[in-house]
């Protein structure tokens, strides 16, 4: 029985190819566009405001790709290929009230370490914002078959990891990476099966963001707290 089990791979349990799951960028593409221009720039704005501390702002900024990306990928497209897009546009609603809670109760510090956490952040959010789309352009398709921060689920995780990682505490980490770092791992795992390029982009990229809060946490907290707005 057990020997049965292990002669399995991720691969024997996709019932689609590569093309299939790159093209549904294109008919997310076709279906919403300009929608993708427009939440590129709310990205940009999110990221803006992350520079300056605005926690709640960015709390309510973040909500919008999260909702669009669960809607418009996964529930519309992914769903029809796998019950794990079904289940993932659950977890991307479910992470939205997580992150209006961190807004909502958070303050902006100015803390040791602050500095280092705030630069891999903004690297990591720039990921989201422009790594992911201009390296998918590349595969057949071109400008349509990118991959778009508040459409596409890889590049808007990049951003609302990186952003976390600017604004947020470390200890908030444990209640906001949970269904990120799940995501990350499976479909990681499902680019791997399908050969896909770069499947570790964003396993590494949650990587980073970890081992940076962690790093955080050597630092003595400060008293004094701004207000968030």
């Amino acid at each position: 029985m057990i020997d049965g089990i292990s002669s399995y791979s991720v691969a024997d349990f996709i019932s689609f190819t590569d093309e299939v799951y790159f093209r549904l960028f294109e008919r997310q593409f076709e279906a919403w566009w300009p929608a993708h221009a427009l939440l590129a720039a709310l990205g940009v704005a999110t990221l803006a405001f992350a520079v300056f501390g605005r926690v709640r702002i960015v709390a309510v900024l973040l909500a919008v790709p999260l909702l669009t990306s669960a809607v418009t990928f996964h529930f519309q497209l992914y769903a029809e290929l796998t019950p794990v897009g079904r289940i993932f546009g659950w977890g991307f609603l479910v992470q939205i009230p997580l992150v209006l809670a961190w807004g909502y109760l958070s303050r902006h510090r100015q803390e040791p370490g602050r500095a280092v956490s705030r630069l891999v952040g903004g690297m990591v959010a720039v990921c989201g914002l422009l790594g992911y789309p201009l390296l998918s352009m590349g595969r057949e398709g071109g400008f349509a078959a990118a991959e778009y921060p508040g459409m596409a689920p890889d590049p808007t995780l990049c951003l609302l990891l990186g952003v976390l990682l600017m604004c947020a505490r470390p200890g908030w980490f444990l209640i906001l990476l949970p269904i990120p770092v799940i995501w990350a791992a499976t479909n990681a795992a499902t680019l791997h099966a399908l050969g896909a390029p770069r499947p570790m982009m964003l396993p590494v990229l949650t990587a980073i963001t970890m081992i940076t809060a962690l790093w955080m946490l050597r630092f003595p907290r400060k008293t004094h707290e701004a207000p968030a707005e």
